[in-house]
């Protein structure tokens, strides 16, 4: 079969389809360098319900990327000037803009004052039912005043109220300008606030590198010459750049090692050269094709997945190893060899395949990436073992330093019979119902990201002395219109005063508070009638010497300010990231906190119930999902075990459950050691035992298929530690969902290989390949 002229053409199509790949690849690397994700959001799943609070955080997001806040700061004021001018001489290199104050009162000022006299204090709304001798006194206690609040003229705002109205956004920002520069002290020290706009997107590798190293350079040559200087750094580009590098230096630990291990493992085991061809072509191709197909079918693909996919190096060689294992010694053509193993090679195949295209079940937007790369990879290394074995394995293999010394101690590996059985299985009883009573089950979202410790500390510090407010954690005011949206906003804002005046948080961000909902500007238009009563005018105009026209103005009913207006303006700067607009399913804003203190205050906000107003926790929400997804997947386990078992029943019939014992043995088991080690059940270790099923499965496959040859114990060996050299390598990643993955597949794969031989059914030792190696001292597996 492998002879025929139709197999000939299908390695030669396979060849093409391989160096198209590679081609592809090589031709657009710098475009698809460009097209790596770095984004550890962009990993966990969207919100399933809710497209209006998918859309919020995506706008908050957008508003928030590209933005670099450094605080430079002192004990001496003038160190601190002198520090943030040399820091931001030393940032003009870098594509960053210098982005200057968002709250510009003077803009706010000359777009508000038309609107002046609908806008009111809360304090002057209600004083408004006040008789007008005490308005009249207040407005000739002003015109007396050395300095205006509101930068207006006394004329154009003698009651004062619209620069009362116009400090209160004082109140939203620490931040104060002096001498050209932005200051915000603390704790007595004097920090110089420098604000910048990256000029492309925060997860652009290079600017995450060149923007990265360009100000560690920058702060180290300052603190260098002032050791007194402290920087503070909070941006997403810094966090990007920390993951990207933590990334890259897993890759390349992870592929290197297990690439060299793999080597290694093979030239030890295989006398000569001859054999690593045809492993390095078979990880060759899986990596290749894989990598192809990943970044055709996505946009962006991410750092995270290449690195998972460095993992994929373990089992790509499986094949490889199984069809060289199998003929040491044998002088049978390379051809036959292949045909003698392809069924058993095709059902784990199958088996491992569809195993990892269960990741995409997940809502992991990552996940699914990943278990494209992986089914894509294992798919394509199974591909090239069977056009190509038969062309480029050589007749015969012997064995190497490794070899011999391996055949002749897996020979020794026993068979468990009944009474062997019944005896482990009350030893082992004991340890794993005690495990699995200590497991937890926890898919707290924060558990599965890894952060820099010193960025978080110094955001964190930049987010208290900035009173910024928390994006994971706000409230979103929907409504069938602007107006609606506006209505509710301010009726949240009454309750979130009382939470204020408690302690709970200390402050909060709101559209209404920049823009009042018509209806209360149409009743502060009523209520301020009395201040444009004409004889109060007339009066303050005789006491001041003012002419007609100025009564005139004064009493004139005052425009209203709409949306649209003030969506316009430059004045909604500041605030503009807040409103949402029309969505698709009605209007709707953002109210976001500041300064929220502790879970308690956040439970008694998410009880806070009115119309059109909810409440988003957004790690509570992922971690929610994970939790829902978890069990849904452990069902998705259980009914892909049956399912298995009824497809192995129709070749192994009552052998099936050796061929299932070993994934389930070693899942039961992985769980039980979770709980003796204290790490809590998450939607990942399902996720791994899943994928434990496909691969425990070959090795009960394998060594069921041919229970009489040593030779597959060998090849199953040699497949289990290549698996471990690389998915087991994932245990010392510092991206928690790496590691978890890593130490289930390290735990479970392990025990799978260690249980499969123990379970293989009774046969004679009998070499599958003739003439055999014949390993001394012969197998013990004959016992029934």
């Amino acid at each position: 079969m492998t002879e025929s002229r139709l197999w000939r053409a299908l390695a030669l199509a396979w060849l093409i389809v391989l160096l198209g790949c590679a081609g592809w690849l090589a031709s657009q690397h710098r475009q698809l360098a460009n097209r790596l994700d770095t984004d550890l959001f962009a990993l966990l799943p969207k919100n399933e319900r809710d497209p209006v609070a998918e859309r919020a955080m995506a706008s908050l997001s957008q508003a928030s990327e590209r933005q670099l806040v450094l605080l430079v700061g002192s004990a001496d004021r003038d160190a601190a000037a002198h520090a943030a001018d040399t820091l931001a001489t030393g940032l003009k290199a870098l594509p960053v803009t210098p982005q200057t104050q968002a709250l510009d009162l003077d803009t706010l000022r000359d777009f508000y004052a038309p609107y002046r006299n609908v806008l009111f204090t809360p304090a002057d709304a209600s004083a408004l039912a006040q008789g007008q001798a005490a308005w009249q006194a207040r407005a000739l206690q002003q015109a007396y005043a050395t300095v205006s609040t509101s930068g207006l003229a006394w004329r154009d705002d003698p009651f004062g109220t619209f620069g009362r109205w116009l400090q209160g956004f004082g109140d939203l920002t620490r931040v104060r300008p002096d001498g050209g520069r932005l200051w915000v002290d603390a704790d007595g020290r004097h920090y110089v606030v420098l604000m910048y706009t990256l000029n492309d997107s925060a997860f652009s590798l290079s600017a995450q590198k060149t923007v990265a190293d360009g100000l560690d350079r920058a702060i180290a040559g300052l603190k260098a010459a002032s050791p007194d200087i402290s920087v503070l750094r909070a941006g997403v580009v810094l966090h990007a750049a920390k993951a990207a590098q933590q990334a890259e230096q897993e890759m390349s630990t992870i592929g290197i090692g297990s690439l060299a291990g793999i080597l290694l493992l093979v030239l030890l085991t295989f006398r000569g050269w001859r054999a690593l061809p045809l492993v390095a072509l078979s990880i060759a191709t899986g990596m290749t094709i894989a990598l192809a197909l990943t970044f055709a079918l996505y946009g962006r693909v991410h750092m995270l997945t290449l690195v998972f996919g460095t993992s994929l190096i373990g089992v790509a060689v499986d094949y490889s190893l199984l069809l060289h294992s199998t003929s040491l010694g044998a002088s049978v053509a390379a051809g036959k060899r292949l045909e003698t193993l392809l069924p058993s090679l095709l059902v784990a195949t199958l088996f491992t395949a569809l195993a990892y295209l269960c990741l995409a079940l997940t809502p992991f937007p990552g996940l699914a990436q990943m278990a494209v790369f992986a089914a894509t990879g294992i798919a394509s290394a199974w591909l090239s073992e069977l056009f190509w074995y038969p062309r480029l394995a050589p007749s015969k293999l012997e064995p190497g330093v490794l070899g011999t010394p391996l055949l002749k101690l897996l020979a020794r590996w026993p068979r468990l019979g009944r009474r062997g059985g019944l005896i482990a299985l009350a030893v082992a009883t004991p340890l794993i119902v005690a495990g699995l009573l200590k497991l937890t089950a926890s898919d707290d979202v924060r558990s599965l990201v890894s952060t820099d410790g010193q960025l978080m500390k110094e955001q964190i510090a930049i987010g208290k002395l900035l009173g910024l407010p928390s994006p994971a954690q706000l409230f979103i005011v929907s409504g069938p219109d602007a107006q609606t949206v506006l209505e509710r906003e301010r009726a949240l804002t009454r309750q979130l005063d009382g939470f204020v005046a408690r302690g709970a948080m200390t402050g909060y961000q709101s559209i209404s508070r920049w823009l009042p909902p018509i209806s209360e500007q149409q009743a502060l238009q009523s209520g301020a009638q009395a201040l444009r009563d004409p004889a109060l005018l007339q009066s303050l105009a005789h006491d001041l010497g003012l002419d007609d026209a100025w009564v005139r103005r004064q009493s004139a009913a005052p425009p209203l300010l709409t949306p649209e207006i003030w969506l316009a303006s430059k004045a909604s700067l500041p605030a503009r990231h807040l409103w949402l607009g029309n969505t698709g399913h009605g209007y709707a804003s953002v109210v976001m906190l500041t300064g929220l203190a502790g879970a308690a205050h956040a439970e008694a906000l998410a009880n806070v119930s009115l119309p059109g107003v909810r409440w988003v926790d957004k790690p509570a929400e992922i971690s929610a999902v994970l939790d829902r997804y978890r069990d849904r997947l452990a069902l998705v386990l259980l009914a892909a075990y049956v399912a298995t078992a009824v497809l192995l029943w129709r070749r192994y019939r009552r052998d099936t459950w050796r061929v299932l014992a070993p994934s389930l043995i070693a899942s039961i088991a992985t769980l039980a050691i979770f709980g003796w080690l204290g790490i809590p059940l998450q939607l990942l270790t399902v996720l791994t035992l899943l994928l434990l099923l496909g691969m425990g499965i070959d090795y009960g496959i394998f060594v069921n298929e041919h229970p009489g040859e040593v030779r597959i114990v060998l090849a199953i060996s040699l497949a289990a530690c290549c698996t471990l050299l690389s998915f087991g390598l994932l245990a010392f990643s510092r991206t928690p969902a790496l590691a978890t993955f890593g130490t289930a597949t390290l735990s479970g794969v392990g025990l799978a290989w260690l249980i499969a031989p123990l379970l293989r059914r009774p046969a004679a030792s009998r070499p599958l390949f003739q003439p055999a190696l014949q390993p001394d001292p012969p197998s013990t597996d004959q016992a029934p």
